[in-house]
């Protein structure tokens, strides 16, 4: 089996294929490591079919279940996958975790096909056992935040990015996964808190000035969601100026000029946006939003009446 593994690290391909053959011959189509060995350089060679043949003419007479190689579980899990055969995958990564209890890869996998197959409930629990078993692997507590945040549990999830923060900078799609969540969560002092903290792992890949595109429209809703409305404009603005059809940025920027009181760019903004082709939820969300522009605009004009009525009466 050296021999296989070498010629195939060298990318001798047929020399390996030869090589893992005469090892799963040698073990009467026993040695699942040998199985494993000749599927994977079949799938390399383009023939995906032949290596999920080769591993499941390996499985003993019981079954799955009497299989103790956990990554031979997971490469079948993979190929069972790919032909749609979803509940023997997971059947075969449910098992691969008891009988990998020192292998974090099982219930990422799990979780991953969990999600693919609309399942995302079921994707919680092994991540959540697996996090407690290895509280220090950065992949898992990262797959956690994602399946956490899928169930709009929005906090738990924030929280398990920050663990992951904690143990190496986050990556720019996970900030932006750690952003969704941030701004999810209900105005008040919690979001403006994990607002500024979310800010900060998406400035370790540049400071906005740099950014351009989905990262330049986080960093302006973080502000707004932060507080810092009228850099939330200037940001928003340049978005908005390079996509006038992006419909996110759009809600975002009126949100924004409506929080700085800017009504009359709000208003110009959310007339613009209606003109789009729009959802019902959109179309719905800039009605509101023109509502309160509307209602606004109406407080101030009615604040600057009193002003001049209190300068006109004098001391």
């Amino acid at each position: 089996m050296e021999r296989a593994e070498v010629a195939e690290a060298q990318g001798r391909l047929v020399e390996a294929a030869s090589g893992w053959q005469q090892a799963l011959e040698a073990s009467r189509g026993r040695s699942t490591r040998a199985a494993r060995g000749l599927a994977r350089v079949l799938s390399a060679r383009g023939d995906a079919d032949g290596a999920l043949r080769v591993l499941v003419s390996t499985l003993p007479p019981a079954g799955m279940e009497d299989v103790m190689d956990a990554q031979f579980l997971e490469d079948l899990a993979a190929h069972y996958s790919r032909i749609g055969a979803h509940d023997q995958a997971v059947s075969a990564l449910e098992i691969a975790i008891v009988h990998g209890l020192d292998r974090p890869s099982a219930p990422i996998l799990l979780a991953k096909l969990l999600v693919e197959m609309g399942q995302a409930e079921r994707a919680v629990e092994p991540l959540l056992r697996s996090v407690d078993m290895r509280p220090g692997h950065r992949p898992t507590h990262v797959a956690l935040a994602g399946v956490l945040s899928r169930r709009e549990r929005w906090l738990p999830a924030l929280e398990e990015y920050q663990v992951a923060a904690s143990l190496a900078p986050l990556a720019v799609g996970e900030s932006l996964g750690a952003t969704r969540c941030a701004l999810a969560l209900p105005e008040g002092e919690l979001r403006v808190q994990w607002g500024l903290r979310v800010t900060t792992w998406l400035e370790v890949h540049g400071p906005p000035a740099s950014q351009r595109g989905v990262i330049l429209r986080a960093f302006g809703e973080l502000y707004l969601a932060s507080n810092r409305v009228l850099e939330a404009c200037t940001l928003l603005e340049r978005v908005a100026g390079a996509d006038p059809g992006d419909v996110h940025t759009l809600l975002a920027l009126t949100r924004a000029y409506l929080q700085s009181e800017q009504c009359q760019r709000a208003l110009a903004t959310a007339v613009h946006a209606r003109g789009l082709e729009l959802t019902k939820l959109e179309c719905a969300a800039f009605e509101e939003l023109q509502a309160e522009i509307e209602e606004a605009a109406e407080r101030i004009e009615a604040a600057a009446r009193e002003d001049s009525g209190d300068d006109e009466r004098g001391p």
